[in-house]
Formats: C-alpha cells, structure tokens, sequence
C-alpha cells in the first residue's frame, strides 16, 4: 500500500545530483519545469539540510520553479513529527508555480498515524489552513485538486474547487486592502 517513491537524502551530494539532472532535462526541453515536493514516510539520518532549503536551493541552481503540493507537506510533517506550519512557513512563494491539493488515508498504529498520500479523500481542514496560511503570504496561485483514486460524486469535487476559489478571492481581498493602506500612508 505505500507508494514507490523513496525519500530523498538532503544532502549537498543529493543536491548536487538533482540539480544536474534538472538542468539536464530543462536543457533538453527548451524551458524549465516545476519540481514537487515529495511526500515523505521516513528520512534520512544523514540529512544536512531541511526540505525547504533542499528546494529552495534545487531552484536557485537550477531555475526551475515549485510545485507546492500541501497535502504532501502534511503528510511529512506527521509522518516524521515536524511542524507543518513551520514547513509552509519556510517556502519562499516566488519560487511556486502552482499548488496542489489532495487527501490522505490515516493508518493508526501503536506508535501514532501513519499517513499515506492516496488523493482518494477530501482535503483534510489541516491541508486547507496550511493552503489557507500560504496563499496569505502567496496570494492566488494555480491550484490543481488531485483525485487519482476513490473519485467522489461531482458536487464532492466542487465543493473542495470552490473552497479553494474562496481562499484565494479573501487572500486576494485581504492583500488589496493592505497595498491600498500602504498606497495611503505614503
């Protein structure tokens, strides 16, 4: 039942081999791409760095963009006891090109959840107050909601577009108003 994505080490090693690979495909392609964040069951105990510098630092070298899936940054942040707030916190949003969406199983064992990134449930209120958090600082981004397995009734699938259309309209309001209170205090 787990996927076959294996965690990536954050290393400078690590980094070094992604950037070059990235570079190798941008190149072949005539343009650049987004790299997502990966959902993570266990980490390395070599890591040298966190998962928002790996990225962050993956962009830079390379120029490739982020894809932002929150769901994923859920999923980590339990699976590996981190804070997820601080996780969202520590994207940079110029570097993200479009956010994705979706939801998890929840495996309860002895030693706590074990979360597992299925995009075959609703989006967790947990994944919407992280989106919420980031489109704040962000504003309106593209947003995909990922349904791979378990497809809901089309009002299902509706109610989460228009959530996420929400979020980003009172973003969208909310950054406004402040421009146009800076625009009147200078």
């Amino acid at each position: 039942r787990y996927p076959d994505l294996l965690p990536v080490p954050y290393t400078t090693e690590a980094l070094d081999h992604f950037a070059a690979q990235v570079s190798r495909v941008q190149e072949r392609l005539g343009r650049t791409m987004l790299i997502e964040n990966p959902s993570r069951y266990l980490a390395f105990a070599g890591d040298t760095m966190g998962e928002a510098e790996f990225l962050h630092a993956l962009c830079v070298r390379t120029g490739c963009g982020l894809l932002l899936d929150i769901n994923n940054i859920e999923v980590s942040a339990t699976n590996l006891g981190l804070d997820a707030q601080a996780m969202i916190d520590a994207i940079d949003p110029s570097l993200v090109g479009e956010v994705h969406l979706a939801g998890h199983a929840v495996e309860e064992h002895a030693d706590g959840p074990l979360l597992i990134d299925d995009h075959g449930s609703v989006v967790s209120d947990a994944t919407w107050q992280l989106f919420e958090r980031f489109v704040d600082r962000a504003g309106p981004v593209p947003v995909l909601i990922e349904w791979d397995t378990n497809i809901p009734e089309f009002d299902v699938l509706l109610t989460e577009a228009a959530i996420a259309d929400a979020t980003m309209r009172r973003a969208a309001r909310v950054r406004q108003g402040m421009r146009g209170q800076l625009h009147a205090l200078a």
